[in-house]
């Protein structure tokens, strides 16, 4: 059998077991017909379990440090859309400080830009739905949430891992497809 026992605590089974079966060799292949239909949540909510799953992933890597070896036949897509997610907030703090040193005009204009897009992803907080200025700020603010949570995540080292499980609340959706699958 390809299942395993799944370790206490573990943030991310759905990650977890099909990685238990690939680094036995088997392949992981994806169904290409499936649907998966994501409710929208809150900002707070979607906050909580962006902060799940970027502590889980920090918990992959403990389980499974394999996966950063050349014994990972898919190191290539698990480092670029996984592993530089939970490193990117580090890197842009990186640029913030050495923006600092920068000659000047340099200094100011790189600066700045770092500004205006944390502004935007604060701005976003206070438009309302429907106003066309929320196209460009909304990507912007889902990315800086990503960049804190990828830093809450770090938790996942010094809190038992239940504490950042918390059921997520999801809004009322009415959807065509989604009725019929209920």
């Amino acid at each position: 059998s390809l299942a395993v026992p799944i370790p206490e605590d573990t943030l991310l089974d759905d990650v977890y077991l099909p990685l238990a079966g690939f680094f036995r060799g088997y392949r992981i292949i994806l169904e290409p017909s499936a649907k998966a239909f994501d409710y929208p949540t809150s900002l707070h909510s979607e906050f909580r379990r962006k902060v799940r799953t970027q502590a889980g992933l920090y918990q992959i890597l403990r389980l499974y440090p394999q996966l950063l070896t050349s014994e990972n036949r898919m190191r290539l897509h698990f480092l670029s859309g996984k592993f530089f997610r939970l490193l990117l907030p580090f890197v842009l703090i990186l640029i913030l400080i050495s923006s600092f040193g920068l000659p000047e005009p340099w200094r100011k204009l790189v600066l700045a830009a770092q500004l205006i897009f944390y502004a935007a992803a604060l701005v976003d907080l206070l438009l309302p739905e429907g106003v066309r200025l929320k196209k460009l700020t909304s990507p912007v603010r889902t990315f800086v949430v990503l960049l804190g949570a990828s830093l809450a995540g770090l938790k996942v080292f010094f809190v038992p891992p239940r504490k950042l499980w918390k059921e997520t609340t999801v809004r009322k959706v009415d959807h065509p497809v989604i009725s019929r699958l209920k």
